[in-house]
């Protein structure tokens, strides 16, 4: 029996992110990271896990369900997690149960017929740009994370510096 395969899929938005602007103003305007912060952007993470099937065929059809293509766009990576040099990525995700995960899940199962899906997890990237990438730009973007980006009664965060397979 093959072990499980991760798909993760990355999911930004193409048009304007109210969202990423708003953090990103507070950021600078009030928390005072104007002399470091040069950008904030988000995406929505889906990692799913199957037992059997094509991955890369799999990918394309969740993709269809989860991407509203006229005004997002995907990447699918297969068991692996990476992410671009220029920003330093901040996950977010639920440490209590994630019921839109859980919904997402039993979708892709039982409406859509995908029986291979074990499970689901969704997060939220923050890809936070700071002016220089160094030592002090993964420090302000935990502080970032603690300060703004999580509520600690229901989020954590992790900071994805590394590729993570």
């Amino acid at each position: 029996m093959s072990p499980n395969r991760k798909i993760n899929l990355r999911v930004w938005l193409k048009i304007p992110d109210a969202e990423a602007a708003t953090v990103k103003n507070t950021l600078v305007r009030r928390l005072g990271y104007k002399n470091i912060l040069a950008d904030v952007k988000k995406e929505r993470l889906f990692s799913i896990e199957i037992d059997s099937g094509d991955p890369e065929e799999l990918a394309k059809s969740f993709a269809k369900e989860l991407v509203n293509e006229n005004k997002e766009s995907y990447k699918a990576l297969i068991d692996e997690l990476l992410f671009e040099d220029e920003y330093v990525p901040v996950k977010v995700a639920l440490h209590i149960e994630d019921g839109e995960a859980i919904s997402v899940r039993e979708r892709l199962r039982s409406r859509l017929g995908f029986g291979n899906v074990v499970d689901v997890k969704k997060a939220t990237i923050w890809k936070l740009y700071f002016d220089t990438l160094r030592p002090e730009a993964e420090v302000a973007a935990r502080e970032i994370a603690e300060r703004l980006l999580i509520n600690p009664h229901k989020d954590s965060y992790e900071i994805l510096s590394r590729p993570i397979i």
